[in-house]
């Protein structure tokens, strides 16, 4: 029962991850191809967090990077995750996206339901910084969001702003 619970679950995360995507296009590399972009999606996760903290920063983290490379894809990026900054070299490589929860507050679904008007409402902060050829970030944002959707919507909106940002600022420098 608990497997066709959690397929049904995967299902409808799946279909739902598949409805929005980014608002902007990709810039083309210099050869008509796409551009390259390395991910890292650093979890935050710290000495001092509690082993159900850990748990849902985990699930958040690993959430966020399949729903980001979905999204990169979907705006004309050819995304891949690396492990961290080390795997990244700059210059022919394309590009490094780094994201980093900063600070996850799941909130009360209860309450949500129950209360409604904002309470229990969950949030996600995160830092995002994007890297080229060079040490010094091309692109660095503080991004938050907080409202009495469910998680995954949350990391949803945060990521397609967070590509769109991208995007933005690539598509100035290259024209």
């Amino acid at each position: 029962m608990k497997k066709v619970v959690l397929v049904v679950l995967l299902l409808g995360l799946v279909v739902t991850a598949g409805c929005g995507g980014p608002k902007l296009k990709a810039p083309k590399a210099a050869g008509g191809g796409s551009l390259s972009m390395a991910v890292v999606v650093d979890r935050g996760i710290t000495p001092d967090l509690p082993a159900e903290r850990v748990k849902q920063y985990q699930q958040v983290g690993e959430w966020m990077e399949r729903d980001l490379l979905n999204v990169l894809k979907k705006a004309g990026y050819t995304p891949r995750l690396v492990a961290g900054r080390n795997e990244f070299r700059g210059g022919e490589e394309g590009y490094l996206l780094t994201v980093k929860i900063v600070k996850y507050n799941p909130g009360s679904k209860a309450a949500r339901i129950l209360v409604g008007f904002g309470a229990g409402s969950t949030s996600l902060d995160t830092r995002y910084e994007l890297y080229g050829a060079k040490p010094q970030p091309l692109l660095a944002e503080d991004h938050g969001y907080g409202s009495s959707i469910d998680w995954f919507k949350i990391i949803q909106k945060l990521n397609r702003e967070m590509v769109d940002a991208v995007t933005k600022k690539l598509s100035a420098a290259a024209g």
